[in-house]
């Protein structure tokens, strides 16, 4: 199988790359990414099998030309800080909805190819006492959970009017290497290790369902293998943990005062107290299940941001 990655070199895609590299039948992988600042093309896997392609998924020609030479696309290509959406959305408009667009246009013309279109936990809103399910009604509360609904929505579409083999998969929260310090995890570590506590909004209480990003490839690989064409698929973890709680686990690990690790500030507008994801589905149809407790993946993190300090600059 010849796959093509777009938004390769982004912290899933590296990761995912380094695992489809494992997988037997895949003869050769194209990477697309325009290279914006949170790509990490160090950590790129180098092979004969891997070729990189630096260009935009909203280019319809070199989606077009790419598309025709393989026989399945990973679509990871978006724009994914939420505060930066808040801020101005334009940018996620343009990339997560009209890009998605233009890679469906493609995948109708030539046809005979599967999608797996890779979305986010954030599309269903708000959990409030029962996990997200691949059934939970979409409630987007913020403009970049938004722009994955409406491409959510667009791929559902064309499986429906034109017969689009495309299936979907809901990461919950990822952490682990080579991910750009914007996310929680990777931000509070960089300040903790310059003396500056970790911003956290409000009181910290907001939760959410952390899973390692190396499980999470080994999930979107079982949906491209095994998924079923029109079926959508939490990919989850398994340990909820409040803001509070994990940037009290890595102060803990790099042995900062709890007194010198937090700084409240004013929380952001819309966000989301709570996501809480149910896995059962994937377990059930996919034979996927996490493999990574979240105390051994944060040690692991923690210690290779330490050795790798400023990796994005």
């Amino acid at each position: 199988m010849r796959v093509l990655v777009t938004g390769g070199l982004g912290f899933v895609g590296v990761h995912l790359i380094d695992q489809l590299l494992r997988v037997r039948h895949v003869t050769s992988i194209t990477v697309l990414d325009n290279c914006r600042h949170t790509a990490a093309p160090q950590a790129l896997p180098t092979s004969q099998r891997v070729r990189f392609v630096q260009g935009s998924v909203l280019d319809a020609e070199l989606v077009t030309h790419l598309v025709a030479d393989c026989e399945a696309v990973v679509h990871l290509a978006a724009e994914t800080f939420v505060d930066a959406s808040i801020v101005d959305d334009e940018l996620f408009v343009e990339t997560n909805i009209t890009g998605t667009a233009v890679l469906l246009r493609t995948l109708r013309t030539l046809g005979a190819r599967r999608l797996l279109h890779v979305s986010t936990d954030e599309v269903f809103g708000e959990a409030t006492n029962e996990p997200f399910t691949e059934s939970t009604p979409y409630r987007p509360r913020n403009p970049y959970a938004a722009t994955k609904a409406a491409a959510d929505h667009l791929v559902r579409a064309y499986t429906v009017t034109h017969g689009l083999d495309a299936v979907i998969c809901h990461c919950s929260n990822l952490y682990g290497r080579w991910q750009y310090p914007e996310k929680l995890i990777p931000v509070t570590v960089t300040r903790l290790l310059r003396g500056e506590p970790a911003r956290v909004y409000g009181t910290g209480r907001q939760s959410r369902t952390w899973l390692h990003v190396t499980d999470a490839a080994a999930g979107l690989i079982a949906a491209l293998d095994h998924g079923v064409g029109g079926e959508s698929y939490l990919i989850g973890g398994d340990r909820e943990l409040t803001t509070l709680d994990v940037v009290g686990r890595i102060a803990d690990q790099l042995e900062v005062p709890a007194s010198e690790a937090v700084s409240f500030v004013d929380d952001r507008p819309g966000h989301d107290y709570r996501y809480t994801t149910s896995n059962d589905k994937a377990r059930r149809e996919l034979g996927w299940l996490p493999a990574t407790d979240f105390e051994t993946g944060l040690k692991d993190t923690v210690d290779w941001m330490i050795d790798h300090p400023g990796w994005w600059k």
